[in-house]
């Protein structure tokens, strides 16, 4: 990696004006340190201050943090701090400051370039992937991320809630959403909000009514179930389709998902006023992408980095979160240790017979992401890392200008449309929300129930990029409302009845509806309808009562908060 420019200034100039001087040991042990000396300091001066904290880790294994600093700074010399001063703790209490030991050197060196561009790279203010996806290593190489889809799997912050409960509280979501949805539909008409919202057509019934009766109440059945068992069986569809799609073995199909998910995401934003159930599925397709995928790289720029990868800096050499693991012989400092909370999860047993894991990296307290790795607690206490488990793609700046540009813009035309307009039943309907409630029910579950709860900066998303309660209202509304509609005869109020020759059916565009019957007839309309009530209740319901579950438990819960430094 390239070194930074105000680094690449200071090479060429850095070789005369600085050296570092060892001073003598005194009868207590104590070590002095001198700094590189520059006498006449202008009103000019650059300085570089590192931003990776190195902690110091003793008996009880506490980290202290020390970033590098600069101090005086002048207009005619360029100068540049010598790197961080490392505190270790010895067994006797003695504590020894370390400053980089170097001589002179030549700044056209490049062993010396390549020393100081893997020192920036260190000490990087930006977070990797902090912009977007970055590759680190060689193109194809596999990337560690059994710890990520273990970390979706597996992470509980909280214990979950019971299925009689939710099966308890799923009635009360429904009638609290059928309620708001009714007050906002109200609303919206009283105001004539510009959309659609439902022209009523009447068609002729192409099979004898009995049997149209039977495969309409046919369709309600088994479409409702598809529905419930995508919900049911979330956990297996999260191991086995979503983790390895949206967190892929390699940066190339990393990029290749990222862009598939960014073009869904900001196309599907278009339709909104024209189709608005496949539009909002597309939408909320791409916010799963954004907060069940993770972002994991082959190695990081340092230590404040291992959630995404092990660190390749050579200030790490010999501890366990380096690329070359531990390495006692070469030196280990314990003061170089990461502070870590661990989470809840039941794991396997660790490769050292120790216990496995998760735990929330403390990055910077201004750092949003919700890095974890996994570790491995020996009998003794002893914390070694394991892997990283990666960092939700929603904290890349790229998804976040995704989701401003296709949901922050046509936020309007969204709640429009969650009030009942513009809607257009059809196959476009039928199919998109058949691909989409398994990917968003899973979505929803895993971070509505565990993975949004694992630190405050998920519970952010919730909470600001997805406004909670209300939008969760809109959309659960929006669904419980039509397939109460739907069964209750609103839409179609011949649906149950044998002797009618003839139907009429209100919901939508007049032309979508004309369309859809001469495809499939009053049972391609019932089976859209169906599905498209389906796409908006469970997830809003994961989304609704997980959370307002995992915050009540996290309120009134006394378990002690573990801290742990991973060495």
């Amino acid at each position: 990696m390239a070194a930074t420019p105000v680094l690449s200034t200071v090479v060429s100039t850095a070789a005369d004006a600085t050296s570092d001087a060892a001073g003598p040991s005194g009868d207590e042990g104590e070590v002095a340190t001198e700094a590189s000396r520059s006498t006449d300091f202008n009103a000019s001066t650059a300085e570089v201050a590192t931003s990776d904290a190195v902690g110091t880790c003793g008996d009880e294994g506490e980290v202290a943090t020390e970033a590098s600093r600069s101090t005086d700074f002048d207009t005619s010399t360029t100068a540049v701090a010598t790197p961080d001063a490392v505190l270790t703790s010895g067994d006797e209490g003695e504590v020894a400051t370390e400053a980089s030991k170097s001589t002179d050197f030549d700044p056209t060196s490049s062993s010396q370039e390549s020393e100081m561009e893997a020192k920036s790279a260190a000490k990087r203010c930006v977070p990797d992937s902090g912009f977007y996806l970055e590759r680190f290593g060689e193109a194809g190489e596999e990337l560690p991320v059994s710890g990520a889809w273990l970390y979706n799997s597996a992470v509980r912050p909280v214990p979950l809630p019971s299925v009689c409960l939710k099966l308890l509280i799923l009635p009360v979501f429904w009638f609290l959403s059928v309620l708001f949805h009714r007050q906002q539909r109200n609303f919206m008409m009283d105001w004539k909000v510009p959309g659609e919202p439902g022209q009523e057509v009447t068609l002729a019934r192409t099979l004898p009514g009995a049997w149209q009766v039977a495969i309409n109440a046919a369709c309600v059945v088994l479409l409702s179930g598809y529905a419930m068992s995508a919900y049911i069986f979330h956990q297996k569809i999260l191991d086995n389709v979503l983790n390895p799609l949206f967190t892929p073995r390699t940066h190339t199909r990393h990029v290749a998902i990222s862009v598939l998910m960014f073009a869904i995401g900001i196309g599907s934003s278009f339709f909104l006023t024209e189709n608005w159930v496949p539009a909002a599925a597309g939408l909320f397709m791409f916010f799963g992408y954004a907060i069940c995928g993770r972002t994991i790289q082959s190695s990081s720029s340092g230590r404040g980095q291992i959630g995404l990868g092990p660190s390749r800096s050579q200030d790490d050499v010999g501890m366990s979160f380096h690329t070359h693991g531990p390495c006692p012989e070469s030196g280990v400092q314990q003061g170089k240790c990461v502070k870590a909370t661990l989470l809840g999860g039941e794991l396997a047993v660790g490769q050292a017979g120790g216990e496995l894991r998760f735990a929330r990296v403390q990055l910077d307290p201004f750092a949003v992401a919700d890095d974890a790795v996994l570790v491995e607690i020996s009998p003794s206490g002893a914390c070694t890392y394991r892997g990283p488990c990666g960092r939700a793609n929603i904290f890349r700046l790229d998804c976040l200008l995704v989701l401003l540009l296709s949901f922050g813009f046509h936020l309007p035309q969204f709640i429009i449309g969650g009030g009942g307009f513009n809607q257009c039943a059809g196959v476009v309907e039928l199919v998109v929300s058949l691909i989409y409630i398994p990917v968003g029910y899973t979505c929803f579950a895993v971070f509505g129930f565990r993975v949004g709860l694992t630190c405050r900066w998920s519970m952010m998303v919730v909470l600001v990029l997805c406004l909670w309660p209300v939008i969760n209202l809109v959309l659960g509304g929006k669904g419980c409302a039509t397939l109460t509609d739907l069964v209750s005869q609103a839409f179609l109020p011949q649906i149950w009845d044998p002797h009618a020759t003839t139907f009429q059916f209100n919901r939508g565009f007049a032309t979508c509806t004309e369309s859809a019957y001469a495809v499939g007839g009053e049972t391609l309309l019932v089976a859209s309808t169906t599905i498209a009530a389906w796409v908006h209740i469970m997830s809003n319901f994961s989304f609704l009562f997980g959370f307002l579950s995992g915050m009540s438990q996290m309120a009134f819960s006394k378990a002690e908060v573990q801290k742990v430094s991973i060495a």
